[in-house]
């Protein structure tokens, strides 16, 4: 088991690995540029390898890469999909170059007038063209929805009917958000809901697909439809249910990244929290920080 958080780059890869140290990664999840800009700058080939090379120091893996907040690759703009699908595949690239283990994909809102079965049609012909960029990989992670505003992917059949369209399908992995899912009304805070959800994803995708767990409690009620990451323990699945979640025996070898909202505090909180959950002969080992970063 690993766990880890959504680090930042600000300031340069080198603050992304000082960020992690302090929080007690094992495990992390990064954006490569400004998530709400369509601007990017080159990642230099000898800065990804020290980069790449400082987490495998220090043993934080895998490392995964999230695609921005911009892309909407179900949109029926065309220009706005265009571009999201070229930003998809430049980041497919950047992350091949920083060695992660993958892109995550929010899957795009198909608009008022718009489908979901259209919606599941655009994200596989997106991932068709960004296989065709980086033919090479990493993967392609698909994350669930809440589905608030006809977002794509907010049942775990949608995501299975994304891998079946496309002619990828061996790029495709899956990465589910708990808030995500229990927003989408899966009771996760019910240990039966929590066996049916399990039970659901391995019918429809496949739980071999499954790259990792985005561990976030909700701020909102069950079926809220709506996006709203909370601490650990403290929101609307509660504490029993994310001991239940992270201690299950099919999520346990799979890392495990924290999104919750706050300060670096808040994530030392978190960090504190989820290994109380966690039972001993399963918690990972604490990486020490070093006393200069102290």
């Amino acid at each position: 088991m690993r766990l880890g958080f959504h680090v930042s780059i600000a300031g340069g890869f080198d603050r992304c690995v000082e960020r992690a140290i302090i929080r007690r990664c094992t495990t992390l999840q990064m954006f490569t540029a400004a998530p709400v800009q369509w601007a990017r700058n080159d990642i230099g080939t000898d800065e990804a390898a020290r980069f790449a090379d400082e987490l495998a120091r220090l043993d934080i893996r895998p490392h995964f890469v999230h695609a921005k907040y911009l892309l909407n690759v179900s949109s029926p703009d065309l220009e706005l999909r265009a571009k999201s699908v070229a930003d998809l595949c430049a980041e497919l690239q950047a992350a091949r170059t920083l060695r992660a283990a993958g892109v995550i994909l929010h899957l795009g809102s198909v608009g008022a007038e718009g489908t979901i079965a259209e919606g599941i049609d655009r994200v596989a012909r997106a991932l068709d063209t960004a296989c065709e960029c980086s033919p090479e990989g990493p993967p392609v992670v698909l994350e669930n929805s809440a589905g608030q505003g006809n977002i794509v992917g907010a049942r775990f059949a949608e995501i299975a009917r994304i891998i079946a369209a496309t002619n990828c399908p061996e790029r495709a992995r899956v990465c589910i958000d708990t808030a995500h899912a229990f927003g989408a009304g899966y009771p996760l805070h019910e240990e039966d809901g929590l066996e049916r959800a399990l039970d659901e994803m391995d019918a429809t995708f496949g739980l071999e697909r499954l790259a990792l767990l985005h561990v976030n409690d909700s701020l909102l009620p069950l079926a809220s439809g709506r996006d709203r990451h909370w601490h650990i323990g403290r929101g609307e699945i509660g504490r029993e249910a994310m001991a239940r979640i992270v201690n299950h025996p099919a999520l346990l070898h799979l890392p495990f990244i924290m999104e919750t909202p706050g300060t670096q505090a808040d994530d030392l909180s978190n960090m504190r929290r989820i290994r109380r959950l966690i039972r001993p002969e399963h918690r990972p080992h604490l990486p020490p920080v070093p006393a200069a970063l102290r």
